[in-house]
């Protein structure tokens, strides 16, 4: 799935919940699992004064078990923040209260949900096949091939510690990313 692709699914959300569900995957890189455990306790100002971090509680071990004790932070982008911090003020969660207190099937039903109103928006079936994981895999893959960000720091924000749990999400680069990418060396 590409960026562009991926972009409309927080819009076919039916609800500000939903969409915070979605976004958290798919602009953070959670798993469902992980944004079930998220609170606004959670969501730190950066120490530039303008960048947010999130602090993901719980997480895949290297056996690939949840591990309720692990913790990350990793990157909340601004207008994320900001749809949090709305979507908090319209609900009146407090601070220490779930974001998304709801089962893992409820959030990967509403995945699937807006995969069916994406279809409908666009006419591409594939959007029938959208998983959570497709969230997950789009920002790594985002951030590793098009925005060619180290893999040591995709790694950190999504919580792998090997760079084979990583290598999966490095798809072909486009030929666009291959053309900036060697323009910019001279060659």
């Amino acid at each position: 799935m590409s960026r562009d692709e991926y972009q409309i699914l927080p819009r076919m959300a039916e609800t500000f919940e939903q969409e915070v569900a979605i976004r958290l995957m798919g602009d953070c890189g959670l798993r469902v699992q992980e944004v079930l455990d998220v609170k606004p306790e959670h969501i730190s100002r950066m120490s530039d004064g303008e960048h947010f971090e999130l602090e993901v509680v719980g997480g895949k071990d290297s056996t690939g078990e949840y591990d309720a004790g692990k913790q990350r932070e990793t990157w909340l982008p601004r207008d994320i923040e900001a749809t949090i911090n709305r979507y908090v003020q319209e609900t009146g969660i407090k601070s220490d209260e779930l974001l998304v207190p709801r089962a893992k099937r409820t959030v990967q039903y509403w995945v699937e949900n807006a995969g069916g109103a994406a279809v409908k928006e666009t006419g591409d079936t594939d959007y029938r096949r959208i998983s959570t994981h497709d969230l997950r895999r789009c920002r790594a893959n985002h951030l590793l091939v098009e925005e060619s960000v180290s893999p040591r720091i995709v790694m950190a924000l999504g919580g792998w510690s090997t760079y084979d749990a990583v290598e999966p999400y490095l798809a072909a680069p486009t030929e666009e990313n291959i053309i900036s990418s060697m323009s910019r060396v001279g060659l």
